[in-house]
Order: structure tokens, then C-alpha cells, then sequence
């Protein structure tokens, strides 16, 4: 190999169910929950319908299939009703996985279920841009701390911008972006236009996808808003989620003629931004942790994870964050009750959670190492 490139094997271990959506929504006429094991098989709808229409079933199936909306009977209730035999489903599987936390409950609804990517063999994995994203974050959030005064000008902007009313999806885009370009944009490629993406340093930085992650890992994960004085508040939000213990593997290269950054700077990266999250979030719920080699990876983790906020303003980013929800959520933002959040010195007010095999964790949660192959 190139002496230029260097090569590494990073390991992720979920110390807590890992979510990754694929943006598909598994309707409640999609799944059976099976009550046997407290399983959920997803059917392959073809075989499904195929094995329906041989036994006279296939206009009754379609019926269902275009009545009572979200009202009426899951897939599961309705074979039942049908008297299609359980032992039928195994000929149907696509996959299955095991229940988790769902249904645990006889008066809980069934739900749909936000599916995990899967690659085109139907194997969950974690796609590169997301581990890369992640990484992304802690490097703004380790090169902010290592000189703040130099990022005096955009801290002024966004604080500026935040009180504007705007769309939720493009607010403060155009500052993070010129945030961005400051700390990444160095390669001077495109000298005439540095905004040009062919500057950006993180283009050395290759991140591949995860290896096929094996589908007995999958479990259901509900979402569990868990507030300062310890509440659980359910949701009706179901996520297809890896278990924790379930451990990841995916290869970075990094170009060292781009790349300004190596392993140890961005393991440093990733620690310092877990600090940060600890110190301003988590301890507040006496939730998280203050090890190091802690990493907040994919979706239902919350606003936390995903923003430079907090690196930026520190404990002032809580009216920043407040600016932000109030001229972006609209009516949301007192349905949400994010009007206390100045009040209570965080926001959001609410730790994202969900609970395995009855213990409460929190959303997100992996641990990190590496090493060169």
C-alpha cells in the first residue's frame, strides 16, 4: 500500500441499542407479532400474498390491506381472524427479530416500526457517512476548544441568526456551513472559489461502510423521553435497533497528502465531544457516562449528538438552543413545553431513552477503538 495511506480497523460495541434508519416505515399490516417468543417476523409480502390467494384468501387480503387506516386489526390479528395456521408464517420470512420492549404491554397499540438500513441482502449495517458524519462533529467541536477566539465572528452570526424565524431544515445552514469551510476548507484547490467542496480537508478522510451486521442482532426499541426528575414517558414510536453487545466493524483510510488529522487527533476529537455532552447534558439527568472511547452514533439520540452548539456557547447555549426551537417549531415549541427550558438551564429538557430487556439506556451509546491493518 501507498505510504500516504493509512489504513485502520475500527470496532464499535453498542453499550446501548444503536438505531440507523433507512427512512422505510414498517406499517402495523406489515409485521406479526408473535406471542409465542415475543418475536416480530417481517413476511415477504409476495410469498405472503402468493400463499394467501392459493387458499381463496388473496380479495379478502387486499381488503384489509385498503380499510379501517390506522384503526384496524395488525397483520398478526388479522391471519388470526383469517385462521391462517402460525406454522404458515415460516414459509413467509424475510426476517425475524426479537421483540424487545414492545408490546409488552396488553393495552399498548400496535405500531409502526422504523426500519434500520439494510444492505441488498437484507443485512443490517452502519453506511460510512453516518460513522463519518459523527466524526465530522467532534473534529468542529476539538478544533473550536483548541482556539475559540478565532471563531469570535461565526459564534456572533449564529448567535445573531438564531432569533430570525426560519425553516427548521435550513436554519443556521448557511453559518454552520461557512463554520465548516473555515475549519475544513484548507486544501486550496479551487483557489478562485473556497467554497468549492474539493477543499475540504475530510476529503483524505474515507470512510467505509460497517461489515454486515448479522439480522439476530436486530431487537425493537421504544422511544423513551426521560426527564430531569427521573419520569419515563413512552412514546408510540417503534425503531428497529441493534442490541447492545452487538459489535461493528468498518475500515478507515486516511490520506495523509489531505488529511491533516490522524487516529489519535480524531479518537481526541471523539472523547472531547463525548466530555462536552457529559458535562452539559447527560450528568444533568444523572444518565451517560465520563469514560472515554464513548461515542453517540445514528438516530433517537437527540439534539445533543448531532449539534457544534454547546462546544461553541458552552452552558449559554441553552438560550441559543432556545432561540433556534422558538423560531423554527412554531406551535411545537409549547406543545413541546421547550418554553421551560431557560428556566431549567438545558435544552432540550428531555434525555432520549429506550429500555432492553428492562433496563432504561440511553439512545445511541457505543464504544469506540481501533487499530491500523
Amino acid at each position: 500500500m501507498k505510504e500516504y495511506l493509512k489504513t485502520y480497523r475500527i470496532k464499535i460495541t453498542a453499550l446501548s441499542p444503536i438505531h440507523i434508519g433507512s427512512g422505510e416505515k414498517i406499517s402495523k399490516k406489515e409485521y406479526i407479532y408473535l406471542p409465542r417468543n415475543h418475536h416480530v417476523l417481517i413476511p415477504d409480502i409476495e410469498k405472503m400474498y402468493g400463499d394467501l390467494q392459493r387458499k381463496g384468501l388473496g380479495k379478502a387480503y387486499m381488503e384489509y390491506l385498503l380499510s379501517n387506516g390506522s384503526r384496524g386489526p395488525a397483520l398478526g390479528q388479522w391471519l388470526k381472524q383469517s385462521q391462517v395456521p402460525v406454522s404458515q408464517y415460516t414459509a413467509w420470512k424475510k426476517y425475524e427479530m426479537d421483540a424487545g420492549e414492545a408490546f409488552v404491554s396488553q393495552a399498548a397499540r400496535p405500531k409502526e416500526i422504523d426500519a434500520f438500513v439494510k444492505d441488498s441482502y437484507g443485512m443490517p449495517y452502519i453506511p460510512g457517512s453516518s460513522i463519518k458524519g459523527m466524526i465530522r462533529t467532534a473534529l468542529i467541536a476539538w478544533e473550536i476548544r483548541k482556539d475559540p477566539e478565532k471563531y469570535t465572528a461565526i459564534r456572533e452570526k449564529i448567535a445573531a441568526s438564531s432569533r430570525v424565524r426560519a425553516n427548521r431544515k435550513m436554519c443556521l445552514s448557511k453559518e454552520t456551513n461557512a463554520l465548516e469551510q473555515q475549519i475544513f476548507y484548507t486544501l486550496n484547490r479551487d483557489q478562485k472559489k473556497r467554497s468549492s467542496a474539493v477543499n475540504d480537508n475530510l476529503a483524505g478522510l474515507r470512510v467505509g461502510d460497517s461489515y454486515p451486521i448479522p439480522v439476530e442482532q436486530l431487537t425493537l426499541s421504544q422511544k423513551i423521553d426521560y426527564t430531569l426528575d427521573g419520569q419515563e414517558k413512552p412514546l408510540p414510536l417503534l425503531r428497529e435497533t441493534l442490541k447492545p453487545g452487538t459489535e461493528i466493524e468498518a475500515d478507515i483510510t486516511i490520506d495523509t497528502t489531505l488529511c491533516p488529522y490522524t487516529m489519535e487527533d480524531i479518537m481526541k476529537a471523539l472523547n472531547l465531544f463525548q466530555k462536552i455532552c457529559y458535562k452539559y447534558f447527560y450528568s444533568r439527568f444523572r444518565r451517560g457516562t465520563e469514560k472515554t472511547g464513548i461515542i453517540w452514533l445514528g438516530g433517537g439520540c437527540g439534539f445533543l449528538s448531532k449539534t457544534i452548539l454547546y462546544p461553541l456557547y458552552g452552558s449559554q447555549a441553552v438560550r441559543i438552543i432556545d432561540n433556534i426551537y422558538k423560531n423554527t417549531l412554531g406551535s411545537s415549541y409549547r406543545m413541546h413545553k421547550h418554553a421551560k427550558d431557560i428556566g431549567l438551564k438545558i435544552a432540550p429538557h428531555v434525555c432520549k431513552c429506550t429500555k432492553y430487556e428492562g433496563k432504561l439506556y440511553d439512545m445511541g451509546m457505543g464504544y469506540m477503538t481501533y487499530r491500523p491493518i
